[in-house]
């Protein structure tokens, strides 16, 4: 079914209300996978109020700085108890201890949760999730919630651990899981560096061992235990010999025989001397035919940093104009290096492309460079103009920005004050979140970037006292769902109150920290419908208050 390769959103916005035959089909459809994840107010109001609990099958809940007291707002309009038999995966993201207890006092009664994702610091344990654990097949989960809870699970198979683990630890896991097949995991110092006399079924293991240092015959102690690896992924601090392309040729050969990919990430230690022999040597070691031609596994050496990688898994992603491949590698193809740069600083033109970038850096004034011998436009979807002049024309800022088709983000460090200027009838829809980094010279500025921009559901900006508040949520397209305020001054004054007047509703939450406001809005005319849909199905409500949210069941 189409419904599959969509986002909730998307199907609720392209297909409800065109009839009442589709109509029924989308409200009938019982695999909806939602993502509340720094959703906007009124689309997590429209999922809300149409798609019911048991047509959910996956659910990712976070409180994120963006959206503050979701996990409230969700908790008020749902009971779990509607979730018990048709939830498939669970993550639970920075959520908040008072909506974290409740949803843990239920998950061990979700009888159809087969994975599940919490990442969250600060809480305390839980017995109840022992006996959930023993029941799923993904999970993953901090280090201390899962060792508190540990117990014999037959049907996990996937589990990632958040946080560092002993080697006396990892032992637990292979012993109590015995179907694992992929490991996640960071390892730390003990007593010891490895473990033996065990064997795992994993097919699929990524290490991270960085904060102490591996020698060749720690890691062949290690692996040995998973002669049934397919992937294997580690980064690792390291001493020379773990960087020996022969002696790691011949290891997987005779102990991890079905091993096809292969990614590593290895910091020499200070005292290593990488000399132009040293770095011959560890080349040629990983230039033999099994390397290039049977496995294809290709790797560099920064020696500067002395950083051993394979490419193009471990190779750089950001870049700017001077940016030059490693000198230092096994393959001949260097377009590799270029293909995986993804976020770029122009500044200067350049003879090389970048054909995979999605940020896009504007420093200075780069206006005169010809970007689209360099970049796909039609690729970036976040722009960062930083510029010290802002008195160029605009006109070939925003055309460059006319012609970005998948743009979505674009952050402005100053803004020209040419806007100002800019008369042309221009509407750039595709925009849809505006970030300002400095002070604002204007108000009119502001107003200008809202009509080139009429569809902002996001918005960052810094404000010096109440009035700017008011102003800017005037000025903004009625679209805005997303808002924080940074000030530096302790002028700031704001409540519940005072921010309704402004919006003329009160369908939004809102918190206030150090430093900034941050405020999740929704649409006007959706407030009392949801309430009224609250008291009808699930009889209950909430209110938002600048600190915390009241319910009643």
């Amino acid at each position: 079914m189409i419904f599959d390769y969509l986002s909730t959103c998307d199907i609720l916005h392209g297909f409800l209300k065109l009839s009442t035959y589709i109509n029924s089909i989308v409200l009938n459809y019982n695999h909806y996978q939602i993502n509340f994840r720094s959703i906007l107010k009124y689309d997590f109001d429209l999922i809300c109020q149409h798609i019911r609990p048991n047509k959910m099958v996956s659910l990712i809940l976070s409180d994120g700085i963006d959206t503050p007291h979701r996990s409230d707002v969700f908790l008020s309009l749902f009971k779990l108890e509607e979730f018990y038999l048709t939830l498939q995966c669970l993550t639970l993201q920075d959520i908040n201890n008072q909506s974290m207890e409740l949803i843990i006092n239920h998950l061990d009664k979700f009888n159809n949760l087969s994975s599940l994702t919490i990442l969250n610091n600060n809480l305390i344990p839980s017995s109840i999730l022992k006996n959930l654990f023993t029941r799923l097949i993904r999970l993953n989960i901090s280090c201390e919630w899962f060792f508190y809870n540990i117990t014999l699970m037959h049907q996990l198979k996937y589990l990632t651990i958040t946080n560092r683990c002993t080697f006396n630890q990892l032992e637990h896991i292979i012993h109590h899981i015995p179907n694992l097949i992929s490991l996640n995991i960071c390892l730390e110092r003990e007593n010891r560096a490895t473990i033996q006399g065990i064997t795992s079924n994993l097919t699929r293991l990524v290490l991270n061992i960085s904060i102490f240092q591996m020698n060749m015959i720690h890691m062949k102690d290690l692996l040995c235990c998973f002669p049934y690896l397919i992937y294997f992924e580690v980064e690792c601090r390291s001493d020379l010999d773990l960087c020996d392309g022969h002696e790691w040729e011949r290891f997987i050969i005779e102990k991890l025989s079905r091993l096809k990919t292969f990614y590593f990430k290895f910091q020499l230690k200070s005292t290593i001397i990488l000399n132009a022999i040293a770095i011959q040597n560890i080349l040629h070691s990983y230039s033999s035919s099994y390397w290039l031609n049977e496995k294809h596994w290709f790797i560099a050496i920064e020696w500067n940093q002395k950083l051993i990688y394979s490419v193009p898994r471990f190779s750089c992603e950001s870049a700017d104009s001077n940016f030059r491949p490693p000198f230092h590698c096994t393959t001949l193809n260097k377009s590799i290096f270029y293909d995986h740069i993804n976020a770029l600083a122009v500044w200067e033109q350049t003879e090389y492309q970048f054909l995979n970038v999605k940020e896009l850096w504007l420093i200075d004034d780069p206006l005169t460079i010809n970007l689209e011998l360099i970049i796909d436009l039609n690729r970036i979807e976040r722009l960062i103009f930083v510029s010290s002049k802002i008195d160029f024309s605009s006109n070939i800022l925003i055309d460059l920005i006319n012609k970005m088709k998948n743009l979505i983000s674009i952050q402005f460090y100053d803004i020209p004050l040419s806007l100002n200027q800019y008369e042309q009838e221009i509407f750039i829809k595709q925009v849809r979140s505006i970030e300002l980094t400095r002070d604002y010279k204007s108000f009119s500025l502001i107003e200008k970037l809202n009509k080139l921009f009429p569809q902002i559901e996001r918005l960052r900006i810094k404000i010096k006292s109440n009035k700017d508040i008011e102003k800017i949520l005037n000025i903004f397209s009625k679209s805005l769902s997303i808002v924080i305020f940074y000030y530096d001054t302790s002028n700031i004054i704001i409540n519940q109150k005072s921010i309704e007047n402004i919006l003329d509703h009160s369908n939004f939450t809102f918190t206030i920290d150090n430093n900034s406001i941050r405020l999740w809005i929704g649409l006007p005319n959706i407030s009392k419908q949801v309430q009224i849909e609250q008291r009808r199905n699930f009889g209950c409500f909430s209110w938002c208050s600048s600190r915390k949210f009241l319910f009643k069941r």
